[in-house]
């Protein structure tokens, strides 16, 4: 949904206090906070019965250009222009002449005007893919990268690399490749295609179908005998795989969320994902022998210790010299917490995706990370607190929601808090 400006509402609708005295009425906080320069209006008592009380802030502010207000006969308001960009927390306090009384904490967010709100979105998962795909390089590209849809982990492998690697990442099915993927290859009419995945998950007949497609192309099949061995083969290939580097960066490869988000942080600083057992205690000899060989001497992990062992973290830090840990209290957290320990502000865009599920930001990390740009994870509806002081903090002049209605609910192109 290009072009649709920004309004940003980052304190959700509160559930409503009843005031005592006389039918009083409910209090409400301002469900939507507009841009800088947009005039706001709402009446923050209910109609029927808040016109014999008068409000004042309590504690706290009102973003800047903004009242309460209150006419005769009429509720209070708060109206106004905000004119500065910041986050308010303010507390308003309600009286009438009888005794009644009754008071709402609230949290008003403005953010600039500039922010534009976008979607990339398909009526599959492979569409949206191959969607976002098409939007990683403006011409041809010398490789494309196919990993299975059906499942998360070889395509979280392959993100951060294909983001170094400025190529697109598309996702298929075991056996046969929607007509999207045709598209994506033959718009970029790569001279490799690189598959990730054993053919446990991507079919022997899916090599064959590509190289029928695209007979000047070679294909190459980069497995393993699961989706760790997978992760390692594929950062150590040296056509395809990771770039030199003394970093690694590790995430869990039984779980999804983290790894989602650490992509395209890798990305901006030429770093792989590494996907291990994160239940273990320590490193495999495989792992071990793969991080000596590039030479690491720093790692950093993601999620907490329920995510990835702290004895991995400790044999990390026994076998590359220094481990930094990125965690938070659940997978948004650690989203933002990411986001926040790589990218800073003014920032061209942020990117968007579900929380729940992982096909739009398989893709989606990638075209991140040839952007420098980071993926925030979100739930369907609202943004969690964390979540929106990114967004305040990177003032982004674009907002990319990954995915269609059904993950990201059209309400959330306003940005709504969760409560």
């Amino acid at each position: 949904m290009t072009g649709v400006v920004l309004t940003v509402a980052l304190t959700a609708p509160q559930a409503a206090s009843a005031l005592p005295g006389a039918n009083p009425g409910l209090v409400t906080c301002p469900p939507q906070i507009s841009k800088v320069g947009v005039p706001v209006q709402f009446d923050v008592l209910d109609g029927e019965s808040g016109s014999g009380y008068d409000g004042t802030i309590a504690a706290g502010s009102l973003p800047d250009g903004l009242s309460l207000t209150k006419a005769a006969n009429q509720t209070p308001k708060i109206t106004g222009t905000p004119t500065k960009v910041g986050s308010y927390p303010f507390t308003m306090q309600f009286r009438n002449n009888v005794g009644g009384f009754g008071e709402k904490s609230c949290v008003a967010d403005i953010v600039p005007t500039t922010s534009i709100v976008e979607r990339i979105d398909g009526d599959t998962r492979y569409e949206a893919a191959a969607n976002i795909a098409l939007q990683v390089a403006p011409g041809t590209a010398a490789v494309v990268y196919i990993a299975s849809g059906e499942n998360y982990s070889d395509a979280l492998s392959a993100s951060a690399i294909a983001a170094q690697r400025g190529a697109p990442l598309v996702l298929a099915r075991s056996t046969t490749l929607p007509n999207y993927v045709y598209n994506v290859v033959n718009h970029f009419d790569p001279a490799h295609i690189v598959v990730v995945g054993g053919e446990s998950t991507l079919k022997p007949e899916l090599i064959e179908q590509l190289q029928d497609m695209r007979n000047n192309a070679t294909v190459t099949r980069i497995g393993g005998a699961d989706r760790f061995a997978v992760s390692r083969n594929l950062i150590s290939n040296p056509m395809f795989g990771a770039m030199a580097s003394t970093n690694i960066y590790v995430a869990s490869g039984l779980k999804f969320p983290d790894a989602l988000s650490a992509s395209p942080a890798a990305a901006k600083v030429k770093t792989p994902v590494l996907l291990v057992n994160g239940e273990a205690t320590a490193l495999s000899a495989e792992e071990k022998a793969l991080l000596t060989s590039r030479g690491v001497t720093a790692s950093t992990v993601f999620g907490g210790e329920d995510t990835l062992s702290a004895g991995l973290a400790t044999d990390l830090k026994t076998t590359t010299g220094a481990v930094t840990r990125i965690d938070g209290d659940d997978r948004f957290a650690v989203s933002a917490n990411i986001t926040a320990a790589h990218f800073t502000g003014p920032i061209d865009t942020v990117y968007f995706a579900t929380g729940a599920n992982y096909p739009d930001a398989l893709a989606g990390g990638v075209l991140a990370g040839v952007k420098t740009a980071p993926v925030l994870l979100t739930r369907k509806s609202c943004v969690t607190s964390d979540v929106a002081a990114q967004v305040r903090a990177l003032k982004p002049k674009h907002i990319v929601l990954l995915g269609g209605p059904a993950t990201l609910d059209a309400n959330l192109e306003n940005l709504p808090a969760c409560s």
